[in-house]
């Protein structure tokens, strides 16, 4: 089977300042993705497991243990793990709550992510999740498009990564069949995304994502966003 190196991925985000890029593009997925979780009104006595957490807590004032690649973007707090939500030191049933946002599911095998995320998750628990979809109009043309999974190489602070991009209902299939149900999820990077696949520029492209809260009511544009954000509970 495929697979990402995971030395490289680590390398990488040791290396750069911060793990969001400081541009439009990234500033807004970052508004989008903060919003949808504070929108989740996550009980403040709620255990959260933070998968690849890159040194964010969403404005969130809950305990949390923070898992990443990269020590040196989580060191600073009490709680945390060097490692891959792939594998895992927890005990089953820790969390309360599992948020695995910043499209870190593309870094992963998403089967072998929901699967260590399901086993730490509690009953009842919560799941945040957020992924980039080969459904996406960036991937136009190109041998991913509608894939259920495929390793690309995207771009990111000016340079190529390889990176997994998933089919939504790929990813939909995998959580219903480890019990988890979706009550809630938020498409973006519509337009924006069909302009990024021809101008590979994000902060030109970044400039129609304001149509986004007209397209997402468009089946058709909705179904081709390039990220994806999920709530869905472990029933």
């Amino acid at each position: 089977m495929k697979k990402i190196d995971t030395e490289k991925v680590k390398q990488f985000y040791e290396e750069v300042n911060d793990v969001w890029q400081k541009d439009k593009w990234y500033t807004y997925s970052r508004k989008i993705i903060e919003k949808f979780i504070l929108n989740q009104n996550i009980p403040t006595n709620h255990y959260i497991l933070n998968a690849g957490s890159g040194g964010s807590v969403y404005n969130l004032s809950n305990k949390m243990e923070h898992l990443d690649l990269a020590e040196n973007k989580i060191n600073i707090f009490p709680n945390y793990t060097v490692g891959s939500i792939e594998n895992t030191i927890y005990p089953d049933n820790s969390f309360d709550c599992v948020i695995c946002v910043g499209s870190v599911l593309n870094y992963t095998d998403a089967l072998a992510s929901i699967s260590e995320i399901s086993r730490v998750l509690k009953r009842n628990g919560q799941l945040i999740l957020e992924f980039e979809s080969s459904w996406g109009f960036e991937h136009l043309k190109t041998k991913a498009y509608k894939k259920d999974a495929e390793i690309l190489d995207l771009k990111y602070y000016n340079s190529y990564h390889k990176q997994w991009v998933y089919s939504p209902s790929y990813i939909e299939n995998i959580l219903n069949s480890y019990g988890f149900k979706i009550t809630m999820d938020k498409k973006f990077h519509i337009l924006s995304s069909l302009h990024f696949r021809f101008s590979q520029n994000e902060n030109k492209a970044a400039y129609f994502d304001k149509f986004d809260s007209l397209l997402e009511k468009i089946p058709y544009f909705k179904n081709h966003s390039d990220n994806l954000i999920i709530s869905a509970i472990k029933l």
